[in-house]
């Protein structure tokens, strides 16, 4: 059983959330909190309560936001999966999320399948964007037909100088942003699931980011896949 923590300042949220998750046999909400405060002095509190697995996240919260308390628990809980609940999150929160080891976004009106599957893949390790919350980050067509495109001046280069990837390299991190772990890879692709890490390992330091979801927002976002 995953036990799992939820923080939003919206009781509707809370609610919803709580409720989709019950309908799964291995997620159960163990605890729900209004901010980040809250959220933290359960975490604290060494309570049964406070032995989850996973956390979701609001980003935007009184007294303490959600990037913010991830900042904190990845020095005194970085055993602890993080998700970022997302509906709109700017480019620079994204990039603090990551660098305070948030594990993955997952939009707030995610069909519960896509809820529990990314909350499954990080309990286990994963680092994974939800496909509704990669559309929500990145900005990509078709999610808002009135949306406007950023100029392409605003994208950040896809590749730094020098360094090409190879079209197998490019296979990997185009299923790598529709959310497949390295084992769903591996079967897609007919290679081992060693290989397939390997490849991970090689794009993360390629792209010059953190980690899988760095690299996968960062394809998103410069349109590199």
């Amino acid at each position: 059983m995953i036990h799992v923590g939820l923080v939003d300042d919206d009781a509707l949220v809370r609610r919803t959330l709580t409720d989709l998750l019950s309908t799964t046999e291995d997620i159960r909400v163990a605890w729900v909190a209004r901010d980040g405060q809250e959220a933290l002095d359960i975490l604290r509190s060494e309570t049964p309560e406070s032995s989850v697995q996973v956390l979701l996240l609001d980003v935007q919260m009184p007294r303490l936001d959600g990037v913010e308390l991830a900042e904190i628990l990845h020095r005194e809980r970085p055993e602890l999966a993080i998700l970022v609940l997302t509906t709109f999150v700017a480019d620079s929160v994204v990039d603090r999320a990551l660098a305070a080891g948030v594990r993955g976004f997952i939009a707030k009106e995610d069909p519960v399948e896509s809820l529990a599957a990314t909350i499954r893949h990080v309990e286990a390790g994963n680092m994974v964007l939800s496909p509704t919350s990669s559309a929500i980050i990145t900005g990509r067509p078709g999610r808002d037909k009135t949306a406007v495109a950023p100029p392409e001046s605003s994208k950040p280069n896809p590749l730094p100088p020098h360094v090409a990837l190879s079209p197998r390299e490019l296979e990997v991190l185009t299923l790598m942003t529709e959310a497949l772990t390295n084992k769903q890879i591996a079967r897609r692709l007919g290679v081992s699931e060693a290989t397939v890490k390997t490849h991970v390992s090689t794009l993360i330091a390629k792209l010059g980011v953190q980690d899988r979801v760095g690299a996968v927002v960062h394809a998103l976002r410069s349109g590199l896949v």
